[in-house]
This record gives structure tokens, C-alpha cells and sequence, in this order.
């Protein structure tokens, strides 16, 4: 019991992953979201396309990595300065967030700080995301990344991913797509800061783990864990899902991956973050999926 009732609790800050393709309407909802008044909570609004330009990966394969590990510690340093207010703190996450890894950094830094996190889904068909995106002019996406990321996103299903959205899926936009998304979203915000901040044993220790695989010298080591945690994730995703791909589909695909890696990349890869592997990583064994799928 507390000593003094008049002393407000410490508050939570909760981290929101907004996961969804080009033109889901994630912006436009977090715009709306950032102009109401609430009591319960004060919006925060971070758009990782206004930090990230963008790069020519075949100049600089890093470019983009690096950019989002800059965007990362920026949230990082936003929540441990922000985190021992007593008003109740919502950062918003505006990204694609596609790949799960990408999701799992964010994640990460809400254990470390002792934050509530979450995702909102934004269903939408790859047609509608490139029409609609068409209609942006100079910041439009191309269509063959939309194609791309529409083949590959992992949507959440892992047990760390538990406080979870998925928005009404939508055929257009309108004023009414509008306000019933954001009371869908209110809702939930509101459930999410009555949630108690938990660290299991397990997210410990994968915590843990991750920092040991840090400081590893060896590149091709790391690259070959990250690949074994890719493949756990998608023999899981595949029960979900009914699809019995054997084992040795994606053994043979690791296999591939980490000669490449280590004959053409080897010296690419050295000195590379954990975080920037893993980005490495899960965009080229994607493209051997895909290749070892079409032959």
C-alpha cells in the first residue's frame, strides 16, 4: 500500500509499433491520435521516414541500418529521460516495422527501461497500398518495394508480442475509417496503461544473450545464430499457418546464405552492429527463400 495517497504513482511510458505497408494510414491515424486532448496519457510521435532518407543500398548496403539503429538510440534516449515523469507517456513508432527483428530492437529497449509495449496491425491489400501510395508524389514508395514487403512481413505472433492491435481491414478511406480507428485505438491505449510492466525469466535471458552476441568477434558466427532464430520463427509460423515446408528446405537456404556471406560479404559484415547483421541477415536469406521457392 503506498504511504501517502496524495503522491501520484510513477507513471509508464509504452512504446507503440505501428506495422503495416506504404499508405496503410498509419500517419494520417497518428496525426488524428496526437491532436486529442486525453487525461490518461500524453501522445508522443516519432515517423522514422522524417530520420531516414532514402539510400542506394548497392552503394552503401549499411546506409539504411545504420540510419535506423540512429532513429532506435534516439527513441532509447527519448524514454529514459521521459520514463520518470508521472504522466503516463505513449510513443508512437511510424514505420513499416515488417520484418519481426525490426519489432524485437523496439521491444528490447521497452524491457531495458521497464516500458509497456505494443502493436497496432494495419490490414491493407498490396493493390490498395500502391494505389493509394501512388497519389504521393515525390515521397512515394516504389511499387516493387511494396511488392516486396508484402511477400515478407511477419505479422506478430510470437509469445513477447501479446499486446497486439489489428485494425479493421478497409477496401478505401474515408472520415468514417477515420473515427472508428481511432476509437479502436483509444481503447486500446487506454487498456495498455492500466497494463503491469513484466520481465519473464526468459525475455531475461534472451536479453542476456543478446549482449554476449554483441561483443562476439566472429561476423559469420552471429550471422549463423540470427539465421537459426530466423528459421525457429518461421517452422512456427508455418504450424499458424498449415504449411508443412520441411526443415531441410530452410537448411539448405542457411547453407547458402552463410557462403555468401562469408565469401562475398566477409569483409562487409566486420564491424557491424548485432543490429545491423540481423537486418543483413533477414533481407538475404528472404531473397534465397524466394529464390530456392521459384526454382
Amino acid at each position: 500500500m503506498r504511504d501517502n495517497p496524495e503522491i501520484p504513482m510513477q507513471s509508464k511510458s509504452i512504446l507503440i509499433c505501428l506495422v503495416g505497408l506504404p499508405a496503410a494510414g498509419k500517419s494520417t491515424l497518428c496525426s488524428a491520435l496526437m491532436a486529442r486532448s486525453t487525461k490518461s496519457y500524453i501522445p508522443d510521435y516519432i515517423c522514422y521516414d522524417q530520420y531516414i532518407t532514402p539510400v542506394n543500398h548497392r552503394e552503401d548496403p549499411s546506409a539504411w541500418s545504420k540510419a535506423r539503429q540512429a532513429v532506435n538510440q534516439m527513441i532509447s534516449s527519448l524514454v529514459q529521460e521521459k520514463h520518470m515523469s508521472f504522466t503516463n507517456r505513449v510513443l508512437l513508432l511510424d514505420d513499416n516495422f515488417y520484418y519481426r527483428g525490426m519489432r524485437k530492437e523496439i521491444y528490447h529497449i521497452a524491457q531495458r527501461y521497464g516500458c509497456v509495449f505494443g502493436q497496432i496491425v494495419f490490414p491493407i491489400s498490396r493493390e490498395l497500398s500502391i494505389s493509394t501510395n501512388a497519389l504521393r508524389g515525390e515521397s512515394m514508395v516504389t511499387s516493387d518495394t511494396i511488392q516486396r514487403m508484402s511477400s515478407c512481413i511477419e505479422f506478430p505472433s510470437e509469445a513477447w508480442e501479446k499486446h497486439v492491435l489489428v485494425l479493421d481491414k478497409i477496401d478505401h478511406f474515408d472520415e468514417s475509417t477515420l473515427e472508428r480507428r481511432l476509437s479502436q485505438v483509444t481503447e486500446f491505449v487506454e487498456k495498455l496503461t492500466e497494463e503491469a510492466v513484466e520481465v519473464n525469466p526468459q525475455d531475461a535471458a534472451e536479453m542476456k544473450e543478446r549482449e554476449r552476441l554483441k561483443t562476439s568477434q566472429d561476423p559469420i558466427q552471429q550471422c549463423s545464430i540470427i539465421a537459426r532464430k530466423i528459421i525457429s520463427q518461421r517452422i512456427q509460423e508455418d504450424k499458424v499457418l498449415q504449411q508443412n515446408i520441411p526443415y531441410k528446405f530452410y537448411g539448405d537456404a542457411k547453407s547458402l546464405l552463410l557462403d555468401r556471406l562469408t565469401n562475398e560479404n566477409g569483409k562487409m559484415l566486420q564491424g557491424k552492429s548485432y543490429e545491423e547483421l540481423e537486418c543483413i541477415v533477414g533481407e538475404q536469406f528472404d531473397a534465397l527463400i524466394r529464390k530456392l521457392s521459384d526454382s
